[in-house]
């Protein structure tokens, strides 16, 4: 939206020209200083866009004008949100443009008034590709007369300084250069147990708090050295309000939450004094912290029902499509924009369907799903890129854990989860939540890896967990152990009902052809209804064999349905290439507990077709189809309950 105030006076003065600009990145050939030299031979330029450029007035100013000109020019599209601040903390957003319409000639200029030292503009969007610029920015207005700064505000839910102490015992100041490009920031360190902060006159509000929030950097990069931090309130020996443990994540720095509960609700209202404890600290590491903020967390959205199941087809035959359940982008750490994404798996990969799951850590407002424009923007891509029976664009979140657990994708959920909220280490804790939700899919990614807890060997076994986790992922690339399976089976073999799924988890572009790991889905038709139907159900499999169809039945059963236990079992496996591949089918396997084959077929052909009627005892069983270099694809299960 635009905001327009009252008319700028008429001496008010060129503020922009010349001052101290920064940017997240900038592209060869371009400074961020170019957006404010004036001239029309230069722009800042950087990728991919929601990348951010940044001007420092100097000291603190009225701002009554705006003009931005980007570097889409007239003939592209580019959207963009002005933020503004004081203390680099805080940031209110002034001018938001989210209208995907042409600029007129020279940008746009909007009428203003406030108060503010820093102005950050985030290119969101650019019709011409994923590079955002600015060729012109300027600010009008006037610097007020000299006064002493305000004191920071230490009212909920407002960042302060954390050098901003009122009384500090085993902490110093420091300064680091390592947070963010371009900017040298004041934090405090300690390494010593006991150490601790105080500050006075912390108003939580009537509306009180339930979460402290805070910029925390760790001086040991190992990411198993801990920090327990207590927070009291009132008295350095008094009531316990909060624990958080800290570790390093992704980076040095990271903004890190934890809860504040207390059986007293006064305890979290009002105005309070508080003392942030170290109350342990591993061996050799130490905490920095920058700032911090008493705030309520963003409630997460009620629960919806999980669908009735949709009927199979009137003849009995599913349709069989093919892409990949996980990929990134620059909206995390991957390259290139969403878009990009979609079009390419769909158009250079010939997928039929392509999930975007960035980090959540990562996302902008990674706190508070409800915030995050990035979240938003992949859903609205997302609709934009669907065309039912033809492809669907879909999206989801990777949790990921550094804590050495590993990552898990959410699918058909309104918010993420951030382990960055640090209770959220407690996988219970995660569990939990994702369970009060019926309706959404749970996938353990790539087992093998990101973790030496490799997702706690699937224990315990938890029945209402099971409703909801439906995917694990399969690398035959990555993963060798009992040919790629050993994951997969192990989680059989402790009781969850799971499908196996191939993606590429990409990082580098190359969406869908970075290799031919794939994941199969049965259904009637291509929409996303049905979709998820296919996936709860688990109607998927595996498959590194390009374009090989599968479908595979116990006693008429479709695979990833749960059938009463008969004394024999009649087993049906039909296969084949979907466009010719040039491959043929060489052998097929039942496959059972423990991985153990129970039976093999000799094939040599395109196309496969096999009954076969077997008494075995395992309570699940799975099809393994080869292509003649060794490629396969594993199916989900039948499974058989001998209840």
């Amino acid at each position: 939206m635009e905001h327009h105030h009252r008319q700028p006076t008429a001496d008010a003065g060129l503020l922009s020209e010349g001052k101290r600009a920064t940017a997240e990145n900038a592209a060869d050939g371009t400074e961020a200083g170019f957006a404010v030299d004036g001239r029309d031979d230069t722009h800042w330029a950087g990728a991919p866009y929601y990348v951010w450029w940044q001007l420092d007035l100097e000291r603190v100013c009225r701002v009554e004008r705006l003009r931005i000109e980007t570097e889409a020019g007239t003939e592209g599209v580019a959207t963009y949100f002005i933020e503004h601040s004081r203390d680099l903390l805080n940031w209110d957003t002034v001018v938001e443009k989210t209208e995907r319409r042409k600029s007129d000639a020279g940008g746009e200029q909007y009428e203003t008034d406030f108060e503010a030292r820093y102005i950050r503009v985030t290119l969101t969007y650019c019709s011409t590709g994923e590079t955002v610029g600015i060729r012109h920015f300027q600010a009008f207005g006037r610097a007020p007369a000299e006064r002493e700064p305000a004191a920071a505000s230490r009212r909920s839910p407002l960042k302060f300084a954390a050098v901003s102490y009122d009384r500090a015992q085993g902490f110093e100041s420091a300064e680091t250069d390592e947070i963010e490009t371009g900017r040298t920031d004041r934090v405090v360190l300690s390494g010593e147990a006991g150490s601790y902060l105080l500050y006075r006159g912390v108003d939580f509000t009537e509306g009180g708090v339930d979460q402290l929030r805070g910029e925390f950097g760790f001086a040991d990069l190992d990411k198993s050295k801990r920090v327990t931090l207590e927070v009291r309130a009132d008295d350095l020996r008094g009531e316990k309000i909060g624990e958080l443990v800290l570790f390093k994540q992704w980076k040095r720095w990271s903004v890190l939450a934890g809860s504040l509960k207390h059986e007293n609700p006064a305890l979290l209202k009002g105005v309070h004094d508080v003392y942030l404890t170290l109350a342990s600290v591993d061996p050799g590491q130490a905490l920095m912290i920058r700032w911090l903020a008493f705030v309520r967390r963003t409630p997460l959205p009620a629960p919806r029902p999980k669908p009735a199941a949709l009927p199979a087809p009137e003849n009995g035959e599913y349709r069989i499509y093919f892409g990949n359940l996980h990929s990134h982008t620059g909206f995390s750490d991957g390259i290139g924009v969403p878009e990009q994404a979609y079009d390419y798996a769909r158009y250079e990969a010939g997928l039929d369907f392509l999930a975007i799951t960035e980090h959540s850590n990562l996302y902008d407002h990674n706190l508070d799903w409800n915030r995050s424009r990035k979240w938003a923007d992949i859903q609205r891509t997302a609709e934009e890129k669907t065309e039912d029976g033809a492809f669907l664009a879909l999206f989801g979140a990777e949790t990921t854990w550094y804590n050495q657990f590993g990552h898990m994708n959410t699918y058909n959920m309104e918010f993420f989860l951030n382990a960055y909220e640090t209770e959220l280490n407690e996988i219970p804790a995660y569990y939990d939540i994702v369970k009060r939700y019926p309706d959404s899919i749970q996938q353990w990614n790539h087992p093998w890896s990101c973790g030496n807890r490799h997702l706690d060997g699937f224990e315990p076994y938890d029945p209402e967990l099971d409703e909801v986790l439906h995917l694990i992922e399969i690398n035959t690339i990555e993963s060798k152990e009992l040919g790629g399976l050993y994951y997969y089976v192990l989680a059989l073999d402790k009781g969850w009902h799971v499908a196996p799924v191939g993606s590429q988890d990409n990082h580098r572009g190359q969406w869908g052809t970075e290799n031919t790991l794939r994941t199969g889905v049965l259904v009637e038709k291509l929409t996303r209804e049905h979709f998820f139907d296919a996936v709860r159900h688990r109607r998927v499999y595996f498959t590194s064999a390009l374009h090989l169809h599968v479908w595979f039945k116990v006693n008429g059963a479709i695979m990833g349905s749960i059938i009463p236990r008969t004394g024999e079992l009649e087993f049906e496996i039909k296969a084949l290439f979907g466009p010719e591949s040039g491959s043929r089918i060489v052998k097929a396997e039942i496959v059972g507990e423990r991985g153990e084959v129970l039976h093999a077929i000799e094939h040599d052909g395109r196309h496969l077709e096999y009954k076969v009627s077997l008494t075995c005892e395992s309570r699940y069983f799975f099809a393994k189809i080869y292509q003649e270099d060794g490629e396969f694809a594993a199916t989900a299960p039948v499974w058989v309950n001998n209840e």
